[in-house]
């Protein structure tokens, strides 16, 4: 539990690069913290470009200097997904981190999800960045699927969800953004788009971001 190793991970990997080949760049590049720029208290921070060096170096600080062997678990479907896998696998690859991927049903995968080292989770949109967070990321979350714990973060995640202005929890979400790209579980690549399509007979019919359908809103016009 080094987290040279998780930032060794994160620099290894070019997300402009993973969202062109799994998603056909129809999205928005990661940041590794969570926190989308549609999330009202998004803080932009400094990009976190790709430095195929500078993961090198983390990792021979962490005691790898001849890389590492791990393994990651995902699903088949949606596609997209696998893509994405394969595509950073390549890109680890050029850092010394050789990753093994294991693929197995949905079925399966949500069963285990919870309790694998290192899988590949798609998580659906929530209003809120805060939501997303304290789900999880914070200490002993039901679904803090990577077991991180962080008593800083949890004190100013805390912090965040007790504040009603806008821009005050922006400032310290930004903080807890920078706590995830230093410290935190995840190399994240990708926002993806959602795409809705719907007879232009319906009537009342909005996009939700998770896919969501309103029956008793909408009406079909004669």
């Amino acid at each position: 539990d080094d987290k040279r190793v998780r930032q060794a991970m994160r620099y290894a990997i070019d997300s402009n690069a993973v969202l062109q080949i799994a998603h056909r760049g129809l999205g928005q590049p990661g940041e590794h913290h969570h926190v989308s720029s549609v999330h009202p208290e998004y803080a932009k921070l400094a990009p976190l470009s790709r430095d195929v060096a500078k993961a090198k170096k983390l990792l021979a600080e962490a005691g790898y200097p001849n890389g590492i062997d791990v393994e990651i678990i995902c699903r088949p479907q949606p596609a997209w997904e696998l893509l994405a896998v394969q595509t950073m696998v390549e890109q680890w690859k050029e850092a010394g981190i050789r990753v093994k991927i294991n693929v197995m049903p949905s079925t399966q995968y949500w069963e285990v999800w919870t309790k694998v080292p290192f899988g590949f989770t798609t998580w659906a949109h929530r209003p809120l960045g805060i939501m997303s967070l304290a789900l999880a990321y914070r200490s002993g979350g039901p679904w803090n699927e990577s077991k991180y714990s962080n008593p800083e973060f949890d004190r100013l995640l805390s912090q965040a969800e007790g504040t009603l202005d806008v821009a005050s929890r922006r400032e310290t979400m930004a903080r807890l953004e920078a706590i995830l790209q230093d410290d935190g579980p995840i190399v994240q690549p990708v926002w993806r788009s959602i795409f809705t399509f719907h007879d232009k007979r319906v009537q009342g019919f909005r996009p939700h971001p998770t896919l969501y359908i309103f029956g008793h809103q909408l009406a079909i016009q004669a």
